[in-house]
């Protein structure tokens, strides 16, 4: 009940934007995991979610709800919903953006919530585009001090076909002032993590398959909230439909 209750809020807002605001846009999906930087927030099982994105003018509002089922790594929050407003600018060939996110955790026994800025630039070359940026956590006792996760990603359409491949690198590192919580972000310091991706896209239906992993060691002594078990590699389905 708490999650529906919690959904419904967040999407009703929302959907109260100003009627000068472009197109929204949005979908639901379901996936075998809710994988974040090579890391599960749904202790490796089946999560479901559901987003909407409202562009007015260069900005964008968006806000995206997922399942983490009682997850360890947020100290059992039942659901999750990331609040953004970002920026967009064309800048010649490139395409720059800026974001402030904001986390928020229902159902969690201790405060969880935290805020990210970020930061990222994209170029297209035919069906080929590639991107690269940083998100930074400042310091907040939520996650044991700050966080900063650098990226660089690639994706491209297979010609003539509804296909397209996508990959990514990323690193996380940061401060720590509470090992234990660290933990949530970084469950043993600074990794690395991957991800190889390819995707059917016929709108409004989705259909991908991702092979995520991170360099992380699960060994005896960590955090409760590091959930090192669910942070290794993996294979990930995932199933949207669009509007």
């Amino acid at each position: 009940m708490r999650t529906i209750l919690f959904t419904t809020i967040l999407f009703t807002g929302l959907a109260a934007t100003p009627a000068h605001a472009q197109k929204l846009s949005g979908g639901i999906e379901a996936a075998t995991d809710e994988s974040r930087r090579g890391l599960s927030w749904s202790e490796g099982r089946i999560a479901t979610s559901a987003d909407l994105l409202v562009p007015v003018g260069p900005l964008e509002a968006s806000a995206r709800v997922a399942t983490v089922r009682d997850s360890v790594r947020h100290d059992g929050a039942e659901v999750v919903g990331d609040l953004e407003l970002g920026a967009v600018t064309d800048l010649g060939p490139f395409r720059v953006r800026g974001h402030v996110t904001g986390h928020i955790f229902a159902g969690a026994r201790s405060k969880m919530d935290y805020v990210e800025l970020g930061g990222s630039g994209s170029y297209s070359l035919g069906p080929v585009q590639v991107n690269a940026g940083a998100v930074y956590a400042p310091d907040q006792s939520a996650i044991g001090g700050s966080n900063l996760y650098l990226y660089a990603g690639a994706n491209a359409g297979v010609p003539m076909t509804p296909l397209s491949a996508s990959a990514s690198i990323g690193r996380s590192s940061g401060n720590t002032d509470d090992p234990l919580r660290a933990a949530r972000l970084r469950p043993t310091g600074t990794y690395s993590d991957w991800r190889i991706g390819l995707e059917y896209n016929s709108f409004p239906i989705t259909f991908g398959i991702d092979y995520v992993g991170t360099d992380i060691e699960n060994r005896p002594g960590l955090s409760r909230f590091a959930d090192a078990r669910h942070s290794g590699d993996r294979v990930i389905g995932r199933a949207r439909i669009s509007f």
